[in-house]
């Protein structure tokens, strides 16, 4: 009969094996995404693709480009326009899912600008995009 203390050691085992997979899965993520820090007016007529709910705007910085998105009236999301399983590809919005759906062209995995830049189900990467920070103040929106 099996000790109950040998069987919590098992446990505390497995339990610590698997957080050290998921930690070095993450760590595998986003290896070479460029710094960027930079603003916008995002209700300004230079930026009117950002003037609305839903709207979106590629602009300079990151590694292969920042793509921003309007989710709600005050509130945007920022990710780096390049494919995790590939730094060398840029990733776009895919065909009939503007300001939704983000697709790399080479490996053909989907990414939702919704669920932090997470990867859709059947693509070839666990990796999220890279999400920078954002920060609006009613006027300029900051990424950095």
């Amino acid at each position: 009969m099996p000790n109950s203390r040998n069987c919590r050691n098992v446990a505390l085992c497995g339990c610590l094996s698997l957080m050290l997979l998921a930690s070095c899965a993450k760590d595998h993520c986003h290896t070479s995404i460029g710094a960027t820090n930079f603003y916008v007016e995002p209700n300004s007529a230079t930026h009117a693709g950002l003037n609305n709910v839903g709207g979106y705007e590629f602009l300079t910085g990151g590694h292969r480009g920042v793509v921003v998105v309007r989710t709600a009236y005050d509130d945007f999301v920022a990710y780096d326009c390049t494919c995790p399983e590939d730094n060398t590809t840029k990733v776009d919005f895919a065909s009939g899912w503007e300001g939704t759906i983000l697709e790399c062209p080479v490996c053909h995995t989907r990414f939702n600008v919704y669920a932090d830049g997470a990867p859709l189900d059947g693509g070839k990467t666990v990796c999220p995009l890279y999400e920078y920070g954002t920060t609006y103040d009613g006027y300029r929106l900051y990424v950095y």
